[in-house]
Parts: structure tokens; sequence; C-alpha cells
């Protein structure tokens, strides 16, 4: 390269191509630059192609391209792609039009790498003049070169630049939101933070949060601010296709999809053109899916958005898993003290209609005996008689009363033996209902808490067939069966529709059933309940002996 001589306004013009401080991004540094380009050449009209080093691609055209030129440059760009320049002397092109003009194609490189064209498109009778004529205005080769050198290093600095600053505002933003996260325990509250939050990671629209609600086979979305929800069959739409087969989906064009399903869109009356999606998994299972709908500024989603959402899919499943648990421990707890509350006014109810009655009443007696010392003294014996029979069953009433809420033979005995001793203790208050036990001589031990526990539902068991089964006979089963242990109380009384019964247990506060299945549940057995009106009731639980 011969070296360069340049007069003032090569010098004004080079220098306004060299800095790149003031723009705000790469588009707005190369339409400057291509704008002034055509301006100093002089040139009808320019279009520039440049390729960032992040896969992006700008396309740039400043003033009027007719159809002849626009067709040559678009051929000329065809193969346009960042690569290793071939020689690190960029050559020049020239392109001749029709009507006496050409375009010029200039190779823009950066650090030895081509990294877009740029096309002018100039009379010839333009540039024989110049380049005939005064090296004053010259427009040699050398300094076209040099131009637009600067311009595709300035670029590829601009864009590095604006990169970083963007990784950094996603890095901030997603621990941000990370953060949020692991401190919010309230499921409510932490979907709603998720919906507003995730959007400005990737600049969509919209995001949803579609849970899995497994027992349904349905997913359920769920709206910030709504008190309502929605629900689609789990293997309908893109979300389902996501979360059946584990993996993201983009699709930058709905209408086009086969799998769309528009119903919940209809239903919230929001027109969705694009979508991004990925499942939300805890630990190795898919908990839902989470989707952001529409990316703003009319740009389509890109590998780089599913890699965020991901890695924020992620944070999200963990995060709702643990509100989740929270939410469980926490309505465990209130169980548990409405359990002990209920217990507290059953004993009060059964102390004041038992023992309490009976210290009274043998209160009354000894006072009758006091009177009878003196006025009939031949009866005090058959008094004291009936007396001594009054104390020795409030005894065993208390006892008995004792024995249900802590069975001290069941740690040492075992079930068996404390069954045993429950059904020969049970007593009916109306003395119209039979309890029998039915089981083997022998039964496998069970860990004691396991034991306490089905001790625990038994009672339950027993107490709701007391109140509500209005049969004469509740029977208690107990026996081996394919490896597991089986204990079941049954009545033969008017049962109950299970399906209505258990849809509004919620609303009447009723936890009998909830409880038992609770107890059946950490103790990893399999309860079940059978039922129906004028059929009695069964309840069942299986207990592996493994």
């Amino acid at each position: 390269m011969s070296p360069l001589t340049l007069d003032p306004r090569q010098l004004e013009t080079l220098s306004q191509l060299l800095i790149a401080g003031g723009y705000h991004d790469v588009a707005e540094l190369l339409g400057a630059s291509l704008e002034r380009l055509v301006a100093f050449w002089p040139a009808q009209a320019g279009a520039l192609i440049y390729h960032t080093p992040h896969g992006e691609v700008v396309s740039l055209e400043h003033g009027p391209l007719d159809a002849e030129a626009r067709t040559l440059i678009q051929q000329a760009r065809t193969d346009s792609a960042r690569r290793d320049a071939a020689s690190n002397e960029p050559t020049i092109g020239y392109y001749p039009l029709e009507d006496g003009r050409e375009v010029l194609e200039l190779p823009l490189q950066s650090s030895g790498q081509g990294v877009g064209l740029l096309h002018l498109v100039v009379t010839e009778s333009t540039l024989d003049k110049q380049v005939a004529s005064s090296s004053e205005l010259k427009p040699d080769e050398d300094w076209m070169i040099l131009l637009v050198r600067a311009i595709g290093g300035e670029a590829d600095k601009l864009a590095t630049l604006r990169r970083a600053e963007r990784d950094l505002r996603e890095l901030h933003l997603l621990y941000e939101i990370g953060q949020s996260l692991t401190v919010n325990l309230d499921l409510a509250s932490l979907l709603n933070e998720i919906i507003r939050r995730v959007p400005e990671v990737v600049n969509a629209e919209r995001c949803s949060i579609f849970m899995l609600d497994e027992q349904q086979h349905e997913l359920v979305l769920q709206l910030a601010d709504e008190a309502h929800e929605l629900r689609m069959p789990a293997d309908k739409g893109i979300a389902g296709w996501v979360l059946s087969h584990g993996l993201g989906q983009i699709v930058n064009d709905v209408e086009q999809d086969p799998r769309w399903y528009d119903v919940i869109g209809r239903e919230v009356d929001f027109i969705t053109r694009s979508i991004l999606c990925v499942p939300m998994k805890f630990k190795d299972r898919i908990v839902g899916v989470m989707q952001l709908l529409n990316k703003r500024g009319g740009t389509s989603f890109t590998q780089r958005d599913m890699r965020l959402l991901t890695t924020l899919a992620a944070q999200a499943g963990i995060a709702i898993e643990n509100a989740r648990l929270y939410r469980s421990l926490k309505g465990e707890r209130d169980r548990l003290l409405n359990k002990e509350e209920e217990v507290r006014h059953a004993i009060a109810r059964d102390l004041h209609d038992g023992p309490t009655q009976s210290v009274a009443a043998i209160a009354m007696n000894i006072e009758f005996i006091k009177r009878l010392l003196t006025a009939m003294p031949e009866r005090v014996r058959g008094e004291l008689d009936t007396l001594a029979e009054l104390v020795n069953k409030t005894s065993h009433d208390i006892r008995t009363l004792l024995f249900e809420l802590r069975p001290l033979g069941l740690e040492t005995q075992g079930l068996l033996t404390t069954l045993q001793q429950y059904v020969a203790r049970w007593r009916d208050p109306t003395d119209e209902i039979q309890l029998r036990l039915e089981a083997p001589f022998a039964v496998p031990r069970l860990p004691h808490e396991v034991e306490a526990a089905t001790f625990i539902i038994i009672q339950e068991a027993v107490n709701n067939a007391r109140k509500h089964s209005e049969s004469p006979e509740i029977t208690i089963y107990l026996y081996e069966e394919e490896g597991h242990l089986v204990a079941s109380v049954r009545d033969r009384g008017k049962g109950f529709n299970l399906a209505v019964v258990e849809a509004n247990s919620s609303r009447r506060n009723s936890l009998g059933l909830t409880n038992m299945r609770e107890r059946a549940r950490l103790i990893g057995a399999e309860f079940r309940i059978r039922s129906a009106v004028d059929a009695g009731t069964t309840v069942e639980l299986r207990l592996p002996l493994a």
C-alpha cells in the first residue's frame, strides 16, 4: 500500500468515521458512516451489511436504490459472512450497471477478519473524473480501504461494548430475580413476581406459567392478580409438547405451527404472535412450563433467549417447589393445631360425659350413705357395694381414655396386642354398637412410629364409623397380603358418596379424611376408602413390609 496524502476534507471525514463515541448502538454508528460516505464521495446511494462478533446481522441503506442496483448488491451479499480474510490486503470490486453507473464493493474488515460489505452506487463519469483529475479529491484505493477498515474496526468495538453492557444488565437482572425467588415463600406472590419480572430479561410482552396438575393431567395457567384459573389438557398446544418432551421450543410464527392451541389465548383476550417455551424442572421431574410471548420490537426469539429463560425456569422450578413445600408444611401445622383443638374438645366432652358424671354420682352416693348410717344402717352395705361398682367403672373409663390417648403397650407389645386391648376396652356410649377384631395369632412388627400412626388412623376410622355409619357392628381386620400388612375398618352402615364428601370437606372444615390420608402418606402407606350409599364403608391401610 502506497503512502497516503490526506487533504483537510479527507481528514475531517476520516476523523468523523473513526469516532464511535456518542453512538448508542452499532446500527446508529454504521448508518451515520454510510450517510457520510455517500455524501463525501459523492455517490447516488449506498448499502452496507455488517456481521457482529455475536452472530447478528446489521443491514442498512442510504439513498435511492433502483431494482437493478439492489439485485446486484443482493447477489454480491449471497455468501457474505464473518470469516477470516483470505488476504491481508482487501480488494475493491467494480460492477457496471446498464446506465453508465457502477457499484463499488468495499469489504469491511476488523482485526484480519472480513466482517461485511459496503456498496456505493456511483456514475462512471464521476469516478473517471476523480481518478483522472486533481489529486486533491482522488479517492484512491488506499484511502477507501482505510475508511472501511476504520468502519469495521469501530463497529466491532461498539458491538463488543454494547454486548458486554447487555450481558451485565442481564446478569444483574438474573441475580435480582434469583434473589427475590429464593426469599419469597408465598406461592401466589412468587408466581406473580416471576410473571412480572421475567419478561424484562429478553424484552418480551408477557410471561405465562403453566403448572402441572398430575391427578387431572392438565396444565393450569397461573394468572397474575386473577382469582380464577384456566386449564388445558396436558398434551395440547406448544406448552403440552414441551411438557411431554422436556425440550424448549422457539416458535416465531404460531399460526404456522400445527401444535398451536389458542383456546386460553381467546379466553384472556391476548393475541400471540411468537412463543418461547421451556420446561420447569425440579430435580428430574417436570413441574410445569414457562413461556414468553411476543418479542418486542418486531424481532424474533433467539437461542440466547432460550438459554436465559431455561436458567430462569430452573430457578423458578426450585423456588416454586420450595414455596409448595412451605405451604404444605404450613397446612400440616394448621391441621395439627386444628386436630389438637379437636382432641382437646373430645377429651373435655369424654371427661364431662363419662368420668366427671361418675365422680359426681360417687360424691352424691357418699353423702347418701352418710345419712343412711344413722337413719337406716342396714342398707349401708348394699349402697357401699353399689358405690364400689361405680368407682370401678369410673376407674375403667379413665384408664380406657388414657389408653386411647396413649397406649403404653404399643411400643413393647406391638400393634396386634394393642388392638386386642383397644377392642376389649372399647365401649359405645349407647351400648348399641359392637367392635370386633379379626386378625391372625401373629403379625409382623413394624417400626414404632409406623405402628403408632396406624393405630391412630384405625382409631379415627372407628370413631367416624361410630358417629356416622349407624351400623350395629364395626370390624377391624389385620392381615398380611402380598408383602403388605393390611389394616382395615369396615362397617355395614348407611355409607356415603365419597366424591361429594371429599369435594365438600374443605368447605365444611372436615379434617378427618385429610388427617388419615396425610398420616398414611407420612409413613409410606397406601390409603384407600371405599363407600357407597346404603352399602357400608371400608377404610383400608396397606403398609409395605419390606
